[in-house]
C-alpha cells in the first residue's frame, strides 16, 4: 500500500502500544513470553506515513490511506473483525467527503418466501428485468429468495415499477417488500395486536427464539422459548404426555402440538410455536427420515400445524427449520385475527 501511495512507512508509537497491550493478553492466555510476539506488534505498527487510524479489530488494526483525492480502505481478513472496523471507516473524513459527493443509489429489497430461485427469475424477466440504470441480485437460501434492486437516482420511477411488477406476479410468495426479514415481520405483527410470543424448541435448541431476540426493541413482545431435546424434558418442562411420545413417536404432529400448547401455558404466551424433528446426520427410519420436521403454532383464537422434510445436512436442516416456523406463526397471524 505504501508503494502504491508513494508513501514512507512509519512505526507509529499509538498503534504500537495498543497492539502491545492485545498482545500481552494472547502471550498471557497462550503461556508464551511477550518477547515472542514482540516483532510481530512492531510490523502491524508500521504503517504508511499519515495513515489514519481505524482502531483495532484483534491485533489488526484497520487504516484509511489518501493517494491523491482517493481515500483507500484497509481491512483486517476475516468477516468479524472486518465488520467491526467498517463503521469506523465510514466516520473518517476522507470517506466522508465521497459519500457525500455522491448520491447514493436507490435501493430496493423483495423477500419471499416458498418461491424457486428459477421462478422467481423468470417472474423478474416477464416483469421488464434490469438494465437502464437498475441492477438486480437474486439470491436464494433456505427456501426463501432476497431479490435486491439497486437503481442509480434518475431510474427510480423504473425501480419502482419493477419492484411493483414482481410483487404482483409473486404476490402468494411475497412477505417483505421493505427489507424486513421475516423475524422482523413476526415480531411486529404480535407487537400490532398486543400479542406475546414463546417457543418449545427441540431439533433447533433455541434457534427459533435467538432470532427473534436478536432483533431489538421487542423484550415486551418475545418472552422466552423452552428448549426440550429430551423426551424427559417434554414432559416435565412442557406437560407433553408420555403416552402421546410412546405412541406417536417424539418426532410426530402429535406430539408438535403438545408442545405448543405446552410453551404457551408455561411461558404464559399470546402465541406460541414449536419445532420438532430430525435433524440428522443420525436417527432418521424410512418412516421417519433425516430432514423431517414437525411445526405447530398456538394463538387463542386458532392453531396450524405443518411439516417439511428438508434437504441438507444437519446445519442447514436447523436453520431452514427456524425459518419454517416464523413462516408458521406469520400465516397463523395474518389468516386470522383474535
Amino acid at each position: 500500500m505504501a508503494r502504491v501511495a508513494g508513501l514512507e512507512l512509519e512505526l507509529r508509537p499509538d498503534l504500537e502500544t495498543e497492539i502491545e497491550a492485545v498482545s500481552r493478553g494472547v502471550a498471557m492466555r497462550m503461556r508464551r513470553e511477550y518477547t515472542d510476539l514482540a516483532g510481530g506488534v512492531r510490523k502491524q505498527a508500521t504503517v504508511p506515513a499519515g495513515a489514519i487510524s481505524l482502531g483495532l479489530a484483534g491485533t489488526a488494526p484497520g487504516l484509511v490511506v489518501e493517494i491523491g483525492e482517493t481515500p483507500v480502505v484497509v481491512l483486517p481478513g476475516p468477516p468479524p473483525e472486518l465488520q467491526r472496523l467498517w463503521p469506523n471507516a465510514l466516520a473518517t473524513t476522507p470517506v466522508r467527503r465521497v459519500l457525500d459527493g455522491g448520491t447514493p443509489p436507490l435501493r430496493r429489497t423483495l423477500r419471499l418466501f416458498g418461491a424457486g430461485e428459477s421462478m422467481v427469475a423468470q417472474a423478474f424477466a416477464e416483469a421488464g428485468g434490469d438494465g437502464d440504470g437498475v441492477e438486480t441480485t437474486i439470491c436464494a437460501r433456505d427456501f426463501e429468495v432476497v431479490v435486491e434492486i439497486l437503481a442509480d437516482p434518475t431510474a427510480g420511477k423504473h425501480a419502482q415499477k419493477l419492484a411493483a411488477a414482481l410483487g404482483s406476479r409473486l404476490e402468494r410468495y411475497l412477505y417483505s417488500d421493505d427489507g424486513r426479514t421475516i423475524e422482523q415481520v413476526v415480531l411486529e405483527l404480535c407487537r400490532e395486536r398486543g400479542l406475546t410470543l414463546g417457543t418449545a424448541e427441540s431439533c433447533t435448541g433455541g434457534l427459533v427464539v435467538a432470532r427473534l431476540t436478536a432483533v431489538p426493541g421487542f423484550s415486551g413482545t418475545t418472552l422466552g422459548g423452552i428448549v426440550a431435546y429430551s423426551n424427559e424434558l417434554k414432559e416435565r418442562e412442557l406437560g407433553v404426555p408420555a403416552e402421546l411420545i410412546v405412541e406417536h413417536g417424539a418426532v410426530s404432529a402429535e406430539v408438535a402440538e403438545a408442545m405448543a400448547h405446552g410453551a404457551r401455558a408455561r411461558l404464559g404466551v399470546d402465541v406460541a410455536v414449536a419445532v420438532t424433528g430430525v435433524a440428522g446426520p443420525s436417527g432418521g427410519t424410512e418412516e421417519k427420515p433425516v430432514g423431517l420436521v414437525y411445526f405447530h403454532a398456538v394463538a387463542p383464537w386458532a392453531e396450524h400445524g405443518s411439516s417439511f422434510s428438508f434437504p441438507g445436512d444437519r446445519d442447514s436442516i436447523r436453520r431452514r427449520s427456524v425459518v419454517g416456523a416464523l413462516h408458521l406463526v406469520r400465516r397463523l397471524l395474518i389468516r386470522t385475527s383474535p
